[in-house]
């Protein structure tokens, strides 16, 4: 799996640490991720090297794209500053929004996980629209309107 930074991903690999991790594989280039998965027994990790972008304490750029371009993975779970069911996933750099389109080119399967704060929020740089977009995963929050336009789109939206 490929994971990308921020606190939502960061609870996941919690998530993950806690459960069964035998033969799993994780991909990121979060520093935040790689520290809570590091000692996980079992677990394979796989730290994307680059520029480090401190706000995000996430390697990024050519040579970071360049790595994951060569690599696949079975499913991406991808975390974003905005999301905007006309525009699609935002974020606030330029160079993560593009490592994060690599991301969903390399995964069979992409899960979105945002918090309803962030559906109506663009943000500076398009990561995606829908089309590659298999699930988002969000809290029951979320704009009534928005997830019936996503599942209209074929989007899976799963509120917890």
């Amino acid at each position: 799996v490929i994971l990308c930074t921020g606190s939502t991903s960061a609870e996941l690999a919690s998530q993950i640490r806690q459960g069964r991790q035998d033969g799993l594989t994780v991909i990121t280039y979060a520093l935040n991720i790689a520290s809570i998965l590091s000692e996980a027994p079992g677990l394979s990790l796989v730290m994307i090297g680059g520029i480090l972008r401190r706000e995000s304490s996430a390697f990024v750029g050519p040579h970071a794209e360049q790595m994951m371009e060569s690599l696949h993975a079975d499913h991406c779970f991808l975390s974003t500053v905005g999301l905007d069911v006309e525009v699609g996933l935002t974020t606030l750099d330029i160079m993560e929004a593009q490592l994060n389109r690599r991301m969903i080119q390399a995964a069979r399967k992409v899960t979105v996980l945002a918090d309803s704060s962030k559906f109506g929020h663009r943000s500076l740089s398009v990561i995606s629209d829908f089309r590659s977009i298999h699930c988002v995963i969000t809290d029951e929050g979320a704009p009534a309107a928005d997830v019936e336009k996503l599942r209209s789109r074929g989007v899976e939206v799963c509120l917890v």
